[in-house]
């Protein structure tokens, strides 16, 4: 029986709810599956058939040892998503580069981590109000608003970033209309959820009291995800797009590809899709 070890994290080093309804579907097309953090003893990589980057959900904290170990993983094969991939996908400077491509960003600059740079960012993109958050960062950690008159808030969002990271236009219809994952297997649609932030938040994740529901988002909502998944080169067996979906347009939040929630929970089909995509792969 082919082992296939989900890289999961020291913090939470189980599988995530998500994670054991692709485990399920695996285990019915006769593969076993075991989880192992990254940053732990790696015994299990080393034996494993195949190895599927999962809940790797504290990497942001040890940047620089998460990209080693994705190195190390580069000469092997059936590691998913390609350590390559993953590596380029890290730092949310990679959004950068996909607006330069046509990706439906909102106003976003990279800045440092200091308050002058803050406030001269959001001078240069005409905001009087943003997001900041750091380059590495995982469930919204280091994420702060800001306005531009208030120099107490500029000072603690660049002390809270504690690295360089992005000034970006704040999206008010997230905290209304949410913010809608398009979940992929390879390249193809599965599924999408639709996820919202508590009152008086714009963190729409569980940490932070969101909600989710299943999603069933217009024919060219989809269509404009898979526009965006084909910006990024590569081969990923998994891949989520994060958007706010308004009247006929889209803003793009996140496109993830290392260690995504899939919401296989909404959604066991998807699990099986993944499986399968996965089997396909390993044949």
């Amino acid at each position: 029986m082919q082992m296939i070890v989900f890289a999961t994290c020291a913090a939470e080093p189980a599988l995530q709810e998500s994670d054991r309804v692709l485990a399920a579907a695996l285990g019915a097309r006769g593969f076993a599956v075991a989880a192992a953090p990254w940053n732990g003893p790696q015994d299990a990589f080393v034996a494993a058939d195949a190895v599927v980057i999962r809940s790797t959900w504290d990497y942001q904290k040890t940047p620089d040892a998460f990209a080693d170990w994705l190195a190390r993983l580069e000469g092997r094969p059936n590691v998913f998503n390609p350590p390559a991939m993953m590596r380029a996908n890290m730092s949310k400077r990679y959004l950068l580069d996909l607006a330069g491509k046509g990706a439906p960003l909102p106003p976003t600059m990279a800045v440092e981590p200091d308050p002058d740079a803050i406030a001269a960012a959001m001078d240069a993109l005409g905001l009087a109000e943003a997001v900041v958050k750091p380059e590495f960062g995982a469930t919204a950690s280091g994420l702060s608003v800001v306005r531009r008159e208030d120099a107490a808030g500029l000072a603690a969002a660049a002390a809270k970033m504690a690295m360089p990271g992005l000034v970006q236009a704040l999206v008010p219809e997230i905290t209304t209309a949410g913010e809608t994952s398009f979940i992929f297997a390879g390249r193809a649609f599965t599924h999408a959820v639709t996820k919202r932030p508590k009152s008086g938040d714009i963190r729409c994740q569980a940490d932070h009291g969101g909600a989710a529901a299943l999603a069933d988002p217009p024919d060219w909502a989809v269509a404009e995800a898979h526009r965006l998944l084909a910006m990024v080169s590569g081969d990923p067996l998994y891949a989520r797009i994060d958007a706010v979906t308004l009247d006929g347009e889209m803003r793009l939040m996140e496109v993830e590809l290392i260690e995504p929630e899939l919401f296989f929970t909404y959604s066991p089909d998807a699990a099986a899709r993944l499986a399968g995509a996965l089997l396909e792969r390993l044949n």
